[in-house]
């Protein structure tokens, strides 16, 4: 039934006497049908009128019936509602009086309230006590799809779980897990979205208020704790129940007796569902994905008896990481509270809210603080804040200005802001080498990251030179500098987390990879190219401070390519291409030089790779790209500035300095 602006009312009383009276009536036209039909028969007269009579007086008994169902309905489902006037719905309403309350509201609601009380006794009576095992499985099953309907109807599946008996509804994933059913993980999947669509309703059944109650107290056992937990994880229930929840259910607990047995889910409902065993990881399950509700629940957890700062509830979650047995479970739960809690995935970089910063701000801190003793299975959210917070780990890594720093929101003094790179906080060095250290201990989630730092650096470096060509600022420079600090520490927190060996080996792979295996068949080597830029960076810290594994690295790549490990000079002509490519203010570059497929000027590698191709007739590749590359000299040479620019870019980009500074600053 649409709602409706006009009022409606019923009054149980009134109608259960109107029942009373239709039931009389009823009963008195079928006692006249009868009798005056055998009179009549016996004088051999017809009686259809009379049978007419008797389907009224069957129709009314039949009503009867629905209207005392009907009435049972409304007062179960308004029990607990407030006085008419209080805090009872607005619009188009079924509104009863009941319990001596007065008139109270209801959404208009009626025929699917009818079809939830249904499935809430056939489930809560029948289905889920009266029967075992194989049966018991199909037939939660086979009646799955009507608890779907009603997850598309709020006010029906508040209606469900009012009408619910408390005692199923709190034991419900081990009631459908111990069946051994094959579908468990989908069936509990659909009672939760029902779970979530009642909870999430504009206007509450008011007998829901109850289970919502229920929902965010604590439970008297970490079983039913876990199970209610286990209900809530798929349910996307709203901030602020999914915060209260975690916090009753177990995180107030656990922030003031933590070290305790927090094991509750069996291991068939673990197993069927792939939650944790863990009640406090199954706390941060629920609140995983909802930044909102992280944020309130770190706020606010351990309610008044907690003196603990944000950062220190943080670090009980990763000292019970740390944990033999169920650690990892925490520690994977955390890692994705976490990227919640800062927006890593809603928010875009560089453009964080202030709440979602301040809390990124402190996640850095404490995870950090572990550096790669955090669990492995933390990493991967580790690295995806990390992308999402590449301006500040970017700024994070300057030594240029206030290397002394604190991390902190406020601006340290001396700054000089380099446009466009807009960090939220600013991170010290020391802070952004521990937080680094989180997660390149593994090589994909370090290429996910580099990928995202050489896009960043590429534009940049664009707007910088563009920025540049308009005055006598050196925002191009300064800024690649500060990528060139960044990656050296990225290569130095490299070093400590893999070793030397490993470090050195993967660098070497991905120039040759990125940056030496370019093939000129018509493919731009513009994705490529942009992470070779970066492991360039890291390749010329590596030659100007560790001599062994220099020549290691140069050695591989040569024997690789076949070609000069020449890394400052890679970096020139990168330099010199991307301020072409801003439009930095210089005369046209020789056709030569340039890549007609892009429109860009060519790669060192492009150069390389196309003068391999043309050697012949007892000509040494090497001389005829000293050839290729005179004409591409010439053009710099004639254009000072921007020669001055690359040259100076790609000195500062590949200095020593981060790697020794960061022993001083960590």
């Amino acid at each position: 039934m649409a709602p409706t602006a006009e009022f409606c009312g019923i009054d149980p009383e009134q109608m259960g006497q109107l029942a009373t009276s239709l039931r009389g009536a009823a009963d008195r036209l079928t006692a006249f049908s009868r009798e005056f039909e055998g009179k009549l028969r016996e004088n051999g007269v017809e009686t259809p009128a009379l049978r007419e009579i008797t389907d009224i007086a069957d129709w009314g008994g039949r009503q009867v019936s629905m209207l005392h169902g009907r009435i049972d309905l409304i007062k179960a489902l308004g029990d607990g509602a407030p006085e008419l006037g209080g805090a009872g719905g607005t619009g188009g309403a079924a509104s009863v009086a009941a319990g001596g309350q007065g008139l109270i509201r209801l959404p208009d609601e009626l025929k699917d309230y009818d079809l939830a009380q249904g499935l809430a006794r056939m489930y809560g009576e029948d289905i889920l006590v009266n029967f075992h095992s194989d049966l018991q499985a199909k037939l939660i099953h086979e009646h799955i799809d009507d608890v779907a309907k009603i997850a598309e109807n709020p006010q029906a599946a508040a209606a469900f779980f009012a009408l619910l008996s408390p005692k199923v509804r709190d034991s419900l994933p081990n009631l459908i897990a111990v069946t051994g059913s094959k579908t468990a993980k989908k069936d509990l999947a659909v009672f939760s979205k029902a779970l979530g669509a009642a909870l999430n309703a504009p206007t509450l059944v008011p007998a829901f208020a109850k289970v919502r109650d229920d929902l965010v107290k604590p439970a008297g056992s970490k079983v039913t704790a876990w199970s209610r937990l286990a209900l809530l994880s798929g349910a996307n229930a709203p901030s602020s129940v999914r915060s209260a929840a975690a916090r009753a259910l177990v995180l107030d607990e656990f922030a003031k007796k933590p070290k305790q047995d927090w094991r509750a889910g069996g291991p068939t409902e673990t197993k069927k569902y792939g939650l944790p065993e863990d009640l406090v990881a199954m706390g941060l399950e629920v609140l995983a994905g909802d930044g909102a509700a992280v944020r309130d629940t770190f706020a606010k957890m351990g309610g008044n008896d907690v003196k603990l700062s944000q950062v220190d509830k943080m670090k009980l979650f990763l000292d019970r990481a740390k944990m033999a047995g169920t650690g990892d479970e925490v520690a994977d739960a955390f890692g994705r509270a976490m990227e919640a809690g800062t927006e890593a995935k809603t928010e875009k970089a560089g453009q964080h809210s202030p709440e979602a910063a301040a809390f990124a701000l402190d996640a850095i801190k404490v995870a950090g603080s572990l550096g790669s003793d955090l669990p492995k299975v933390g990493w991967d959210s580790m690295s995806v804040i990390a992308k999402s917070y590449i301006h500040e780990l970017a700024s994070g890594a300057r030594f240029d200005k206030a290397v002394y720093r604190d991390s902190g929101m406020g601006v340290p003094e001396s700054w000089i802001h380099l446009p466009p790179v807009t960090p939220a906080f600013y991170l010290s060095p020391g802070d952004t080498f521990r937080f680094l250290k989180t997660f390149v201990g593994d090589k994909q989630l370090t290429d996910d990251f580099d990928a995202t730092a050489a896009q960043f650096r590429h534009d940049t470096l664009i707007a910088a030179a563009r920025l540049d060509a308009q005055g006598t600022t050196r925002y191009f420079e300064d800024s690649a500098k500060m990528f060139g600090d960044l990656a050296g520490i990225e290569f130095k927190a490299t070093l400590d987390v893999r070793g030397e060996q490993d470090a050195i080996d993967e660098v070497a792979l991905n120039i040759v990879k990125n940056t030496a295996s370019f093939v000129i068949d018509g493919v731009s080597p513009t994705s490529r190219g942009l992470i070779a830029g970066w492991e360039l960076l890291k390749a010329h810290g590596v030659s100007m401070g560790l001599d062994e594994a220099a020549d290691r690295i140069e050695t591989r790549v040569e024997e690789a390519t076949g070609a000069r490990a020449d890394f400052v000079l890679r970096l020139k002509y990168d330099m010199a291409r991307l301020l072409h490519e801003a439009d930095y203010p210089a005369s046209g570059p020789p056709a030569e030089a340039m890549n007609m497929d892009t429109g860009k000027l060519k790669t060192y590698d492009e150069l390389m790779a196309e003068a391999k191709k043309e050697a012949s007739n007892g000509k040494e590749w090497e001389q005829v790209l000293k050839e290729k590359l005179t004409p591409y000299e010439r053009w710099m040479d004639s254009n000072r500035k921007l020669d001055d620019k690359a040259e100076d870019a790609s000195t500062y980009q590949g200095s020593e300095r981060p790697k020794e500074e960061i022993n001083i600053w960590d």
